[in-house]
């Protein structure tokens, strides 16, 4: 799981994504599990949502 956080942060750091945007880049096969770690590294505060452009950004 950890190679899969390195991997999101990775293609986070160029510009905020949307979460299918976030999956193809980290080559995350399934919506569930990406938006499942998504929120826990949410809550982390490594990355933060905006809800008003859908996008995910590094915290």
């Amino acid at each position: 799981m950890l190679n899969e956080r390195e991997k999101i942060l990775d293609a986070l750091r160029e510009k905020p994504l949307k979460v299918f945007e976030v999956m193809r880049r980290a080559n995350i096969p399934n919506e569930e599990a990406c938006q499942s770690l998504l929120m826990k590294m949410r809550s982390e505060g490594s990355v933060k949502f905006d809800i008003h452009k859908g996008r995910w950004h590094i915290g």
